[in-house]
């Protein structure tokens, strides 16, 4: 994938739950390189924020509720953790 195909999964990620139902679906983003040219930070292991907010964007897709995956690949799983908890309170 290249950045816009990076974008395009999680933007519609909604669709992809619709063609596979019930099946798992894994989402790896962490520390990714179009993270870095969104935030312009070329460190990875400065990039957990942006892995935050992307992680976020597939559970939860565009209106909180049509998210599209399951299963979380990611280096800071306390951190990831925290902010799935917080956006799903």
């Amino acid at each position: 994938k290249d950045f816009d195909g990076n974008l395009k999964l999680l933007k519609h990620c909604g669709k992809l739950r619709s063609l596979v139902e019930d099946y798992p679906i894994l989402l790896g983003p962490s520390r990714k390189g179009f993270i870095g040219t969104i935030t312009g930070e070329s460190v990875p292991v400065e990039r957990d924020y942006g892995t935050a907010a992307a992680c976020l964007a597939g559970i939860f897709g565009e209106d909180h509720g049509n998210g599209c995956c399951t299963i979380l690949r990611v280096h800071n799983v306390r951190g990831i953790k925290q902010a799935a908890q917080v956006m799903d309170a």
